[in-house]
Order: C-alpha cells, then sequence, then structure tokens
C-alpha cells in the first residue's frame, strides 16, 4: 500500500491486532518506519490472550452474536463503561451479526498464533508502547514484555484502563501525537 501510494517512510500506529502486524512489518522493514507505536497488544500468546479468544471462538461457532459481543465489551473496556453500555448489546447484536464468522475465526486463529517474541531486538526504529493494566483480551503484562524486548522502547501503562483505552483515556491521542512530533 506504501509503494502505491508513494510513500517511502511513515510513523505507524497499531492497535492490539494491528499491532501485531506492526510488529512483523518493524522488524521486516526498518527502512520504511519512522516511529512506531504498539498500543495494547502482544508479541505472543499468553493465557489471557488465549482464553479470551478461545471464548470468542466459540461464541462465534454457536452463534451466539450477543454473547460475543457481552463477552468483548466485558474483556475490551472498563467495569465502568460496561455498566453503562451494556443495554446496547441487544441491539447491537441484532444490527452486527455477520453472514459468517469464518473471517473472524481465521482473524482469531491469527492473534492465538501470532508470535514476534524473538523479533522484537531487532526493531531499531524510535517506538512507544502503550498498555492498560486492566486488559482482560490479553493482560497488561504483555505490553510490558513488549517494552523490556524492543531496544530503547519508552512505555507507558494505563493502571485504571484495558484494552479499550484508546477510546477511554482522554489523553491517549495527545500522549501518541507528541511521540510522534519529538
Amino acid at each position: 500500500a506504501m509503494d502505491v501510494l508513494g510513500i517511502e517512510q511513515a510513523d505507524l500506529v497499531g492497535v492490539s491486532m494491528g499491532g501485531m502486524i506492526a510488529q512483523h512489518f518493524a522488524a521486516d522493514y526498518p527502512e520504511r518506519l519512522g516511529k512506531l507505536v504498539l498500543v495494547v497488544t502482544c508479541s505472543r500468546p499468553n493465557p489471557i490472550l488465549t482464553e479470551s479468544v478461545q471464548e470468542w471462538i466459540d461464541l462465534a461457532q454457536r452463534g451466539d452474536h450477543a454473547a460475543l459481543m457481552d463477552s468483548n465489551l466485558r474483556r475490551i473496556y472498563s467495569e465502568s463503561y460496561y455498566r453503562k453500555n451494556r443495554w446496547l448489546i441487544p441491539v447491537t447484536g441484532k444490527l452486527t451479526k455477520p453472514k459468517s464468522y469464518d473471517r473472524f475465526l481465521l482473524m482469531a486463529e491469527a492473534c492465538r498464533s501470532h508470535d514476534a517474541w524473538n523479533s522484537l531486538p531487532g526493531i531499531s526504529v524510535p517506538t512507544m508502547v502503550i498498555g492498560g493494566r486492566q486488559d482482560h483480551a490479553l493482560g497488561g503484562e504483555a505490553s510490558r514484555e513488549i517494552a523490556s524486548r524492543i531496544p530503547g522502547a519508552k512505555l507507558k501503562m494505563y493502571p485504571q484502563w484495558g484494552h479499550g483505552l484508546y477510546e477511554e483515556a482522554k489523553d491517549f491521542l495527545p500522549t501518541v501525537m507528541e511521540f510522534l512530533e519529538y
């Protein structure tokens, strides 16, 4: 896509599964990157990710979209966000149910088998890792692991937020922009 658009080098922000992809891109094409931001992602499977994804796979295979939406909301957002918005689950469950879960299951399996652990020390671009300690989708420790493996990486952990911190933390975008501007 960068070649088609004529972009020689760009900063890259990867969130969740996008962060998994961004880790491989950074390791394989460092000359194409200026800076890298990895948000609520992991470098390899861990017990929390495995449990979450297996739960979602089971629900998708049963076709229980409302329960899948509930599990996502519960695991991704803070308890207060979940309590405030769970009433939307039956509505969004009916409006967003896909005809097939094939693509979802393919992406879930990709998350479950993703492993960039050995590539992380080779990432040479300035990197910021952002995680939430309350991440019930893949665990906050995953962000710490990534930051510890990438030379010179900066780590920003949000103690009160989870996987959905990119929507809930009011300073998320300013934090990312400040890192990218310097």
